[in-house]
């Protein structure tokens, strides 16, 4: 199982964002949203899951690609929008690939360690209260 990111972090960051100014709050977002959208990408592909675990292999004994009509690689990502960054809808069946391989985290899971990184990367330039 990979790294988990630090929870305290992320719990106060939805506060500490909401005290900001909505500019600052809006920007943050806005860079948060490609950035994340990169880190998922690259795990889909390299056959891992967000947190860095590597995927089972098929009944065949092949690696599972998780590609048939790559859908799922082109809706692997955010959008933001104000203040908000979330995941763009996918196809119905994505919510079990979440479940089963970990392609994006759970519902209540921690956000991935390399995510918090990313983030805390590109809060280092910008002043919260």
């Amino acid at each position: 199982m990979g790294l988990r990111g630090d929870l305290r972090y992320v719990r106060e960051l939805p506060s500490r964002l909401r005290a900001a100014p909505r500019t600052v709050a809006a920007a943050v977002a806005a860079k948060a949203a490609p950035a994340l959208t990169t880190l998922t990408q690259q795990a889909f592909t390299g056959g891992v899951d967000v947190y860095g675990a590597p995927r089972p292999d098929g009944v065949d004994g092949q690696p599972l690609t998780l590609r048939r009509t790559g859908e799922t690689e082109r809706d692997l990502r955010f959008a933001s929008t104000g203040t908000i960054v979330r995941n763009v809808a996918g196809p119905r069946y994505l919510k079990y690939l979440i479940g089963k391989y970990g392609v994006l985290p759970g519902g209540n899971s921690p956000i991935p360690g390399e995510w918090s990184r990313k983030i805390r990367a590109l809060l280092r330039g910008v002043e919260l209260p």
